[in-house]
C-alpha cells in the first residue's frame, strides 16, 4: 500500500487524553490554567527558583519531570516534557484536559538566517510543518499560527527585559521537524529565503493543537546554535544562551500572571 498524505481522522477518539492524567494534575481541586512549557535544565530550574512552594508531581511517562508553585500569589504548573512533537503534544494534551487554558512555551532554537546568533531570542509567528503530529489535527494547508493576544503580550515583555540586556529579538517563521540529522544546506538556505528564522522540534504542533482544543499559546525560543555555516555551531554550555533562557522564563511567568 503507497503511503499518502496524512489527514485528521472524523471518527471518535478511541483514547483521550483524560485517561492519561494522573501523575500531573491529580485532581480536579489542583487543577490549574496557567502552563509553563521548558524543554531544557536551564529553563526548568530557573522556574523552579523563581516560583514559591514548589511541589514536585510524580514523574510520569509523558514528562521528564513536573511541578506547581506559586508567582507573585498565582498558581503556576510547569511541565518539562521529553523534546519532539509527540511527547510534547502528549504532555499539552494531558494538561488541557485537566484544565489548562494558557500555555507559553520556552525552548532552544538554531537559527538558519544569517545574522541571527547564539544567546537572541526567536519570537514565532507561524510555523512550518515538517513534523507529523500536527496532521493528525489539522489539514495540510493549516498554518499554525501562537494565539495573538498571547503572543503580542510575550512579545512586549520579552522585548521590554531583553532590552535592558541587549539581546536581539527576531520575529518570523520557524522551522519544526522531525529530523534534525537532514537538516540539510539546501533547505536551509531556501527556508531562510521564506522568512523562517530557526529550526526546533516541537511549535508546529504545539500551535496546531493549542488551536484545534482551543486554548492559547505562544512560543519563545532562545538560540542555542547556528546552522547557517559551512559548519555547524553549537553552544548549548555558553553564557548567552543560559542568560536568555533565564529572562525567557521570567518574561514568561510575567505574562501567565498578567493575562
Amino acid at each position: 500500500m503507497p503511503n499518502k498524505i496524512i489527514t485528521p481522522g472524523k471518527g471518535r477518539e478511541i483514547i483521550k487524553p483524560s485517561d492519561f492524567n494522573r501523575g500531573v494534575v491529580e485532581a480536579k481541586s489542583e487543577s490549574c490554567s496557567r502552563y509553563l512549557v521548558t524543554f531544557t535544565e536551564i529553563a526548568m530550574n530557573h522556574a523552579k527558583q523563581l516560583l514559591e512552594n514548589v511541589e514536585i508531581k510524580a514523574k510520569c511517562t509523558h514528562v521528564y519531570q513536573a511541578f506547581v508553585g506559586e508567582y507573585q500569589g498565582e498558581k503556576i504548573y510547569v511541565l518539562n516534557p521529553y523534546f519532539g512533537a509527540p511527547a510534547s503534544v502528549f504532555a499539552l494534551e494531558v494538561a488541557i484536559t485537566s484544565g489548562g487554558k494558557r500555555f507559553l512555551a520556552v525552548g532552544e532554537a538554531g537559527a538558519i538566517k544569517t545574522d541571527i546568533n547564539i544567546g537572541d531570542v526567536i519570537l514565532p509567528t507561524w510555523a512550518l510543518r515538517e513534523e507529523g503530529t500536527s496532521y493528525h489535527y489539522l489539514s495540510p494547508d493549516y498554518i499554525p499560527k501562537p494565539s495573538k493576544r498571547l503572543f503580542n503580550a510575550l512579545k512586549k515583555e520579552v522585548k521590554r527585559q531583553t532590552g535592558k540586556e541587549n539581546i536581539n529579538v527576531f520575529e518570523g517563521g520557524i522551522w519544526t521537524t522531525d529530523a534534525p540529522f537532514r537538516e540539510t544546506n539546501d533547505k536551509i538556505k531556501e527556508y531562510s529565503k521564506r522568512g523562517i528564522l530557526g529550526v526546533e522540534m516541537e511549535s508546529s504542533a504545539l500551535m496546531s493543537v493549542a488551536k484545534f482544543r482551543d486554548v492559547n499559546l505562544a512560543v519563545a525560543l532562545a538560540v542555542s546554535d547556528e546552522l547557517y555555516q559551512e559548519r555547524w555551531n553549537p553552544r548549548f554550555d555558553s553564557k548567552s544562551l543560559r542568560k536568555t533562557e533565564e529572562i525567557l522564563i521570567k518574561a514568561a511567568l510575567d505574562v501567565l500572571i498578567s493575562i
